[in-house]
């Protein structure tokens, strides 16, 4: 079985590891040119590409995808199945023409529910119960085509965006190994149709979607919280003089806080290891933060350094 992988980030390698593990090593690797994580800093390699070059695996990065160059050197190939997760690029219908039995790709929910490039962030913050991997064909529509296989997981009440991506990621390396030794020994899964009237979509994060709006319920900032951790973080600041950005990395709900006529934002309680700050319904309990310029901290050296009192008021993002 002759294989192309195309993958970029940590949920990628995932899949990429668990293939070479189980002696399905691809051919050739498709990932995201080399970029830069500072404006001036030198120009790293995608954690595939660095992987990949580790095992001796011929690795590409065209800038794009799909020009004539390109599609040309995935012809040579001859792949029978071209393998995707976490690219980064849309692949064109002459691209996945390519491969002899089409093309597969590891998906981070279960499809049709949050198709998009965000499943994981998406599923925290509406509060699902479940998720999980879909092993789907890959057609021209963004995460449409037909499933071959679909497993769920439960989701943990306090389970932030790391912890259930590197699960999902890990989940998903070991279904699309199953999926590959079946189309090799002739048997593949057979292949279900998405119901088109369930699926739901998500979008790229833009910089305002990872600030908390304190008008919000207290709930919906919790999910937040916890769907933005450990990256890219859940954004506020402190309305001390120009502003102190901050970013919250672990929160409850406060259930036990007296919130009277408090203001959105404004912070109602402050106890030796936490802070309460009023939402648009309830109160959320700030357990770890980072200041701008600073590493996350427990909230209680928060406090020690920054001397917070009830009254004082967090906000939304600085007008640019």
């Amino acid at each position: 079985m002759n294989t192309v992988f195309f993958g970029s980030g940590s949920f990628a390698l995932a899949s990429f590891t668990a293939l070479c593990e189980a002696e399905r090593a691809p051919c050739l690797v498709v990932t995201q040119p080399p970029r830069r994580r500072r404006r001036r800093g030198k120009l790293e390699p995608t954690l595939v590409h660095t992987a990949a070059k580790e095992r001796g695996i011929e690795v590409a990065t065209p800038p794009k995808v799909n020009t004539p160059e390109s599609l040309e050197r995935l012809a040579v190939a001859e792949a029978d199945l071209f393998l995707v997760a976490e690219y980064g690029q849309i692949l064109s219908r002459q691209l996945l023409a390519i491969p002899r039995l089409g093309t597969l790709n590891v998906h981070g929910s279960l499809l049709p529910r949050w198709r998009g490039a965000i499943p994981v962030i998406a599923a925290l913050l509406a509060g699902d119960e479940a998720t999980g991997v879909t092993i789907q064909r890959t057609v021209f529509e963004l995460d449409a085509g037909p499933m071959l296989l679909k497993r769920e997981v439960a989701i943990g009440a306090r389970e932030d965006r790391g912890s259930l991506f590197a699960r999902l990621a890990t989940l998903g390396g070991s279904m699309l190994v199953e999926v590959v030794q079946r189309f090799a020994a002739g048997d593949p899964p057979a292949e279900v149709n998405q119901d088109e009237t369930q699926a739901t979509f998500c979008k790229r994060l833009r910089g305002d979607d990872t600030w908390l709006d304190w008008t919000e319920p207290a709930a919906a900032l919790e999910r937040k919280v916890r769907a933005l951790a450990p990256q890219p973080g859940a954004k506020t600041q402190l309305l001390r003089e120009d502003g102190i950005g901050i970013e919250v990395g672990t929160s409850e709900l406060a259930t036990d806080v007296a919130l009277a006529a408090a203001e959105p934002g404004h912070v109602v309680a402050v106890a030796s290891d936490s802070f309460d700050v009023a939402a648009g319904e309830g109160a959320l309990r700030v357990l770890s933060l980072k200041p701008a310029g600073r590493k996350m901290m427990t909230a209680s050296a928060f406090l020690n350094g920054y001397r917070l009192r009830p009254g004082e008021r967090f906000g939304p993002r600085p007008a640019r």
